[in-house]
């Protein structure tokens, strides 16, 4: 099988200022979220990360999408290295958090197309691509209407079709 994640051994730490060390209820300033975690993903696998509130599972998300570097360790997507090669990991995954920011006074299409063109996507391919993951998701009766006039389902829907704008393989 095709390895496409492999984190290796990482650890991502974190400073704490005093309220936060209040709240922790530590006099500790150093907060490890995550602590010399490795596995692997295989194409074409269906990979969840389980745990407790605070076990690391979204800092572990957010090391591998590049948003954050692991304090050690390394994270390699179809062997190019999150922190090495960050953009060439980015041009090759798609991550969504459940945190929506998709500016109100835009339209899904504008939208679309923006993130198309940041992506670098061929301008031959925007009009194709974005019909079909228009009509997949159900948003081209909506793709005129600007996002703060969209229902929450509808807005994650836009949301995720953007996210899958360069046709990545993650």
């Amino acid at each position: 099988m095709e390895k496409t994640i492999s984190v290796q051994n990482i650890t991502k730490t974190f400073t704490l200022n005093k309220r936060q060390m209040k709240i922790e209820n530590t006099t500790s300033n150093k907060k490890v979220a995550v602590n010399g975690l490795s596995f692997d993903a295989y194409k074409g696998e269906i990979f969840g990360l389980l745990g407790p509130n605070g076990a690391g599972k979204t800092t572990t998300l957010r090391c591998i999408s590049t948003l954050i570097k692991p304090d050690s360790g390394d994270i390699l997507i179809k062997e190019n290295s999150v922190i090495d090669d960050s953009n060439l990991v980015r041009s090759s995954i798609a991550f969504l958090t459940s945190e929506l920011k998709l500016e109100d006074f835009f339209t899904p299409n504008y939208l679309y197309d923006y993130f198309s063109k940041l992506h670098g996507v061929d301008p031959e391919l925007i009009k194709s691509r974005k019909e079909v993951m228009f009509n997949r998701f159900g948003i081209d009766k909506f793709k005129e209407v600007k996002v703060a006039e969209l229902s929450t389902g509808m807005k994650q829907k836009v949301s995720l079709a953007i996210s899958l704008v360069h046709n990545p393989d993650i």
